[in-house]
């Protein structure tokens, strides 16, 4: 028999279909708590992706000693953050410009003058924070053993405010959920500050403070028109609430059993109800949440911030690595006397130079490989190839035949053939260290788009270096240092 649809029961009848039965006594199909299970099961899945993606972060980085010690804060950021996901740890920034009542107002939250707050212009110059000591808040948001944090920060419109503003960034970078803080209409500089924190994809409550400066009146006024209409795409209605973190003092008359009368000034209690109630919500409905997209979004702006450093102080040192290699080939070459073995030598070089660029970039080459390269790339090279390969022969022969003349001559023509003999020696050497610069340049490349030439192909990239060697004038300062290297200074030093 199959089912009776529900909605082919006539209403009113209080008939049931005889094959549905119906459910047990004090459940409710998708109930509340079944939809709030499997809230807590995306968020426990969404946490442990985020733990995965922080470690796994740290492990695709290999990262040599050197470089360890030189990204020594980046990393320790990084792991900071797994820490943070560990221990559940939730940051809440204030954030605004200076004199809204920032300090004031997470001292009233804290129940205690943690934060310095004066009148004095600037008071808060640097990040400081506070643990938030509240079990049972932590429970009312449904994250019991939590760990919550509350930031101050300096205002954002500090007088020598460069560094004090971005501390402030900083601060809004760790936060999982900001508390922007104004006491009146908001400024151009405020709505600017708030479109970027809202780039940044963070959450954000607008608290209206220092409300009991106004008259009732007004602050109602100026209420509206703040949330329906000076930050209405920027903030929702209901994260724009008021505050009173520090009222003035008050002038209370009392009046004493004998009749008599007195009047004391009072510090009236922090009207922070509103507020309290509505971090509670936000972290109840989207607390962890929160915390994993922060941690993420930072994860992810850190790792590619140590990639980064990472490309520039690996192509710094291939850099110096090319140099040395190709100062070390053309010396190599041009004091070479033997025709042959010299090319040899020379190709050794570029061999080794590849391996070890390899190296450096995280993607080992063997020998075999790289000459397999290295012809490619010589192939690629064509005219310059040729050029190279050919003044080597011709050196050679003109070397061959300086050296028979100075024995036919009985030594008279040793002067001149010392001079020709080293001014070919350089051109050779020169030569060939240009050639080997433009190899090492293109396997940089390679190297760094993983073993690959990319869009641009072998000999677009051959071309493309060739002509930076060219307008960079590498092939002069390399002709310069490798003279000074065949000198006989330079061989002493």
């Amino acid at each position: 028999m199959s089912e009776t649809p529900a909605s082919a029961i006539p209403s009113g009848t209080g008939a049931v279909a005889e094959d549905v039965a119906p459910p047990p006594v004090g459940t409710v199909p998708n109930s509340a708590e079944a939809r709030a299970q499997g809230e807590s099961d995306r968020d426990e899945a969404l946490w442990e992706h985020a733990r995965a993606s922080v470690n796994a972060s740290l492990a695709a980085l290999k990262l040599t000693a050197e470089e360890e010690s030189l990204l020594a804060v980046e990393i320790e950021q990084l792991r900071n953050l797994g820490r943070k996901l560990d221990d559940v740890t939730i940051e809440i920034a204030a954030f605004g410009m200076v004199g809204r009542g920032k300090s004031s107002l997470l001292n009233a939250l804290l129940g205690r003058e943690a934060f310095v707050a004066g009148a004095t212009h600037g008071t808060t110059v640097q990040r400081a924070t506070q643990p938030w000591d509240d079990a049972a808040l932590g429970a009312r948001v449904g994250l019991p053993g939590a760990r919550l944090v509350l930031v101050d920060t300096p205002g954002i419109d500090e007088v020598r405010g460069e560094v004090r503003e971005a501390l402030a960034r900083e601060a809004a970078r760790h936060a999982d959920l900001i508390l922007f803080v104004v006491s009146g209409d908001v400024q151009r500089r405020e709505l600017e500050a708030l479109a970027a924190l809202r780039e940044a994809r963070k959450p954000i409550l607008l608290v209206f403070n220092q409300v009991d400066r106004y008259p009732e009146a007004d602050r109602e006024k100026l209420y509206e028109t703040i949330r329906s209409r000076r930050v209405h795409d920027l903030i929702g209605p209901d994260d724009v609430v008021t505050t009173a973190a520090r009222p003035d003092r008050m002038r209370v008359k009392t009046r004493h059993a004998d009749g008599s009368t007195s009047i004391a000034w009072e510090q009236p209690p922090p009207d922070i109800e509103r507020l309290a109630s509505r971090i509670v919500a936000v972290l109840k409905r989207e607390g962890k949440s929160l915390l994993v997209l922060n941690t993420l979004l930072w994860a992810d702006d850190l790792h590619e911030t140590i990639a980064e450093r990472k490309a520039v102080l690996r192509d710094a040192a291939a850099n110096r690595l090319i140099w040395n290699f190709a100062i070390a080939k053309g010396a190599a070459v041009g004091l070479n006397p033997i025709v042959g073995l010299d090319m040899a030598g020379g190709a050794a070089v570029d061999v080794a130079m590849i391996v070890t660029l390899g190296k450096l970039y995280g993607f080992p080459i063997t020998r075999g490989t790289a000459a397999k390269l290295l012809r490619d790339m010589l192939l690629a090279l064509g005219a310059l190839g040729v050029v190279e390969v050919g003044s080597r022969l011709l050196a050679g022969g003109i070397r061959s035949a300086l050296a028979g003349l100075t024995i036919t001559t009985a030594g008279l023509a040793l002067p001149l053939t010392a001079l020709g003999y080293g001014a070919i020696s350089l051109a050779q050497g020169g030569t060939a260290a240009a050639t080997s610069y433009v190899i090492g340049r293109a396997a940089k490349v390679y190297l760094r788009q993983g073993c690959q030439w990319g869009p641009m192909g072998l000999k677009t990239v051959i071309n493309k270096t060739l002509l930076e060697a060219r307008a960079d004038s590498i092939v002069e300062r390399l002709r310069s240092e490798l003279k000074h290297r065949m000198s006989p200074e330079g061989t002493k030093s």
